[in-house]
């Protein structure tokens, strides 16, 4: 796909970070962007922040936990919009993580695992069929993470697994869809290469009620990329950040160029890798991922 021009694109997450600054940028391309988040009056300002700009962007709310909800919003977009040429599976939730594996709640893993992983599979059960049906050019793009592809930090079990699992989904889509000769084609994005100045960091603010937090959990000490950035000085590590700006003209530059890895990965990131890669291959113990 070279051009975005007339295509029209489904953006989950998009009310904010990586979603909307991916959103604002096809806009400007001349494509018809659909923006869809759960935060409904986040979702209604940043649409309209577009759509001022006499950019063609519409919003609507959707779960994309929920498999009905997805099912809907592809409704929605078919009968009001057209055919889907780009689909963005971008919603993603990064629980307050403290505690060792045996020490976790199941609500913990429902929550996250609900938006990460299913969110992306009732995204491509809900759209696909759909673009398999219109046969025009189109691609599917799951936002995954160095983190539980690449490497897998102890600190955060339940992200870190749960992007391990989107990982081996859009890699599974991709080789379907290519054993079926489709026009529909797959992109895996990972927002880097530095820690992405985005809300995920306060995804808690977003988690339904059946699924609370445990209230006698310790409280996190990072509600956002400030926080980190904050410890992580105090500590004598000097963290590098990167705007969503910036991943969203990558990305849509390796779309056009029809990658499948869209991953900006920095020299610490890429050596943990191949560390892990090493251990694998030489069966030599598993080495403790040093990214800082």
């Amino acid at each position: 796909m070279e051009n975005f021009s007339g295509k029209l694109a489904v953006i989950t997450g998009g009310a904010s970070g990586v979603g909307f600054a991916i959103g604002e940028a096809l806009a400007k391309e001349g494509a018809k962007v659909i923006l869809t988040d759960i935060e409904q009056n986040s979702l209604e300002i940043s649409a309209e922040k577009l759509s001022s700009q006499s950019l063609d962007v519409h919003c609507k709310v959707a779960d994309v936990s929920n498999s009905d909800s997805m099912h809907d919003l592809a409704k929605w977009c078919h009968e009001k919009h057209g055919p889907v040429h780009l689909l963005f599976n971008n919603a993603g939730v990064a629980p307050a993580e403290l505690l060792p594996i045996w020490d976790t709640k199941p609500n913990d893993w429902e929550w996250a695992y609900g938006v990460n992983v299913m969110g992306i599979l009732h995204g491509i059960q809900a759209f696909i069929p759909g673009m398999l049906a219109h046969g025009e050019d189109s691609r599917v793009i799951n936002t995954c993470s160095g983190n539980g592809a690449f490497i897998n930090l102890p600190s955060t079990p339940i992200y870190t697994s749960s992007k391990a699992s989107v990982s081996s989904i859009t890699e599974v889509l991709k080789l379907q869809l290519e054993q079926a000769e489709a026009k529909v084609k797959v992109s895996i994005l990972f927002p880097g290469p530095h820690t992405v100045r985005t809300k995920l960091f306060s995804a808690e603010r977003n988690r339904p009620e059946e699924l609370a937090r445990d209230p006698n959990a310790p409280e996190h000490p990072i509600s956002s990329v400030e926080d980190m950035l904050e410890m992580m000085s105090s500590m004598g590590i000097e963290m590098e950040t990167t705007e969503p700006e910036e991943v969203a003209s990558f990305c849509l530059s390796q779309i056009k160029e029809g990658k499948y890895w869209i991953n900006p990965i920095n020299e610490k990131s890429e050596q943990a890798f191949k560390d892990r890669v090493e251990s694998i291959v030489s069966r030599s113990d598993l080495p403790n991922p040093n990214i800082f």
